[in-house]
């Protein structure tokens, strides 16, 4: 089984979360389960045969007959999809697909409001993903903001995904009620078992999560910024994180929404006869504390954890995941403190800044020296370094592996 084939919303990964291409679902998506069947053919025929006005009318009737018949999971498809088509003719503008996709949202019946809502921040994310190089350039303004989102600097773009997250899961209690399955016909399945997101609340946290994981996040901090404390409870045992309740004026931290998240999941699960769902939240919550964690403890008591995690659940599946979790350490390293800044934005690596190197003998030794320095790299331990050539002409590959074991 592969583990990390997750379900998605049907063309999330791709056409749906791309706010510039020309259609939203891929013809040869897996037929949708509906009296529609054919109703949707002569969609994807009117897309195959690029006209988008025509399969924009034919996208009515069905938008129609699934709200009608409260098919909400359908309603929503189709409804982004008319969205997408609508952009495709008017210059794939995505300030107007974001509005668009807002007056639906505000006429919805709030059963599809948590999903919607999860697509809109879906948009904005990935706008910023295709351009993080114009926020790079940007800086904080006083000025108030205007409704044109691609103008926004990276603090009050990240905010504005938050809310949309946060408007997502304010419906805890019905998406918590509500079978995984009940939206096959807008999820596209991968192949891990319902068991691990067995509700429409898992679905959208974790999809939650993976913003507030994000290592962009670290471009938007506050000046009193949360930091986990790799001695504390984020890598202790789920019954003491449980029990943690995080001290700090950075209420709107997204390290700490993430937590919030973890413990919210934990919680739900706990007493679940199958622990699939309890221990993938688990396992995850452990990684994400172990990539975001300060301090010397934090590696070895995340290790630690693994082994506990993987000893007391050896009949679970999940125990191979901890068992086999990779334990080596990412140090991101340059000599320039512009790339030095950039690696800090990288999940799970710690960068570090290095003198500057002409050979690929000085570049590799530079990088052990900067790791022993800084007191990660320990005697005996074998170390892999990755890197281009710095005395290539060009530069741009990475043609280089070393190993060398520390003395």
């Amino acid at each position: 089984m592969n583990r990390f084939s997750r379900p998605t919303i049907l063309g999330m990964t791709g056409l749906l979360a791309i706010l510039g291409v020309a259609v939203l679902l891929a013809a040869n998506d897996p037929p949708t389960p509906s009296p529609r069947s054919g109703m949707w053919k002569k969609v994807d025929d009117a897309v195959n045969k690029g006209l988008p006005k025509t399969a924009i009318q034919e996208l009515g009737p069905i938008v129609e007959a699934a709200l009608k018949e409260k098919a909400y999971p359908e309603a929503i498809k189709a409804i982004a999809k008319r969205i997408a088509l609508e952009g495709t003719i008017e210059g794939n503008k995505p300030e107007e697909r974001v509005t668009r996709m807002k007056a639906e949202i505000a006429k919805a019946p709030k059963e599809m409001v948590p999903v919607m809502e999860s697509v809109l921040a879906h948009w904005y994310w990935h706008y910023f993903q295709q351009n993080r190089w114009r926020f790079n350039q940007r800086t904080a303004t006083a000025v108030a903001p205007t409704s044109d989102f691609t103008t926004w600097d990276l603090p009050r773009l990240f905010a504005e995904i938050d809310l949309h997250y946060t408007k997502a899961l304010s419906f805890e209690k019905e998406l918590k009620a509500i079978p995984i399955g009940t939206y096959d016909a807008l999820l596209e399945k991968g192949s891990m078992p319902d068991a691990y997101r067995p509700t429409l609340f898992d679905f959208l946290a974790f999809d939650a999560l993976a913003f507030y994981s994000a290592g962009e996040q670290a471009g938007a901090k506050a000046e009193d910024a949360f930091e986990i404390d790799g001695a504390g409870p984020a890598l202790a045992t789920a019954d003491e994180f449980l029990k943690w309740q995080p001290a700090t004026t950075d209420a709107e931290s997204a390290k700490l929404k993430a937590i919030k998240l973890y413990q919210n999941l934990l919680a739900f699960h706990k007493d679940d006869q199958d622990k699939t769902a309890y221990l993938d939240a688990d396992l995850s919550r452990l990684q994400f504390a172990n990539g975001f964690a300060v301090g010397e403890q934090k590696s070895p008591r995340y290790k630690a954890e693994l082994k506990a995690f993987a000893e007391k659940w050896a009949d679970h599946e999940l125990s191979a995941m901890a068992r086999y979790r990779p334990m080596a350490v990412l140090l991101g390293l340059s000599p320039s403190d512009e790339t030095v800044r950039r690696l800090s934005l990288t999940w799970g690596v710690t960068p570090l800044k290095v003198v500057e190197y002409r050979s690929t003998d000085e570049m590799v030794w530079c990088a052990v020296e900067a790791g022993v320095a800084a007191g990660i790299v320990k005697p005996g331990q074998l170390v892999a370094v990755l890197a281009g050539a710095p005395d290539q002409s060009g530069g741009g590959a990475t043609d280089v592996l070393r190993l060398v074991r520390t003395r």
